[in-house]
């Protein structure tokens, strides 16, 4: 059975994450470039938004037996193939959950422009995320 509460919190997370990025938004770009701790924060609040994304998805796959994903994208996959997220957002999070594995792992590629662009153009797509899961939700 689906964890309500857990999945509920892990929501929050990213609400609470993207108020802090909206907040960013407001700093225009040189000035982001130059404060270390602004990009070093909104490099930390997309992280974890996007690391509750995938627990949210582990989660849902596991409580409703769609099998044992192997890695973030599959699990994203795995999910969209069962109707828990629409067809034309699963490129969207599959570039998400990408995305987070630059910022684990090749953080020193990730670029403060990218950051910034992010901040400024795709934040809707955890609002998306969030839609997708809710309405999922509510059919269980």
């Amino acid at each position: 059975m689906i964890d309500i509460e857990k999945i509920k919190d892990k929501i929050e997370i990213i609400r609470e994450n993207l108020v802090e990025l909206e907040r960013m938004k407001f700093i225009p770009l040189e000035e982001f470039c130059e404060s270390k701790r602004d990009v070093a924060a909104s490099k930390h609040f997309l992280q974890i938004s996007i690391e509750s994304m995938i627990d949210i998805c582990f989660h849902i796959c596991a409580k409703q037996m769609f099998g044992v994903p192997s890695t973030n994208t599959e699990v994203i996959k795995l999910l969209g193939g069962k109707d828990v997220f629409p067809q034309e957002n699963i490129t969207t999070y599959l570039k998400m959950v990408k995305y987070r594995n630059r910022l684990v792992h090749f953080y020193h590629e990730v670029s403060v422009q990218e950051i910034y662009d992010i901040i400024q153009n795709y934040l809707d797509d955890f609002r998306s995320f969030i839609k997708d899961i809710l309405i999922y939700l509510e059919k269980k």
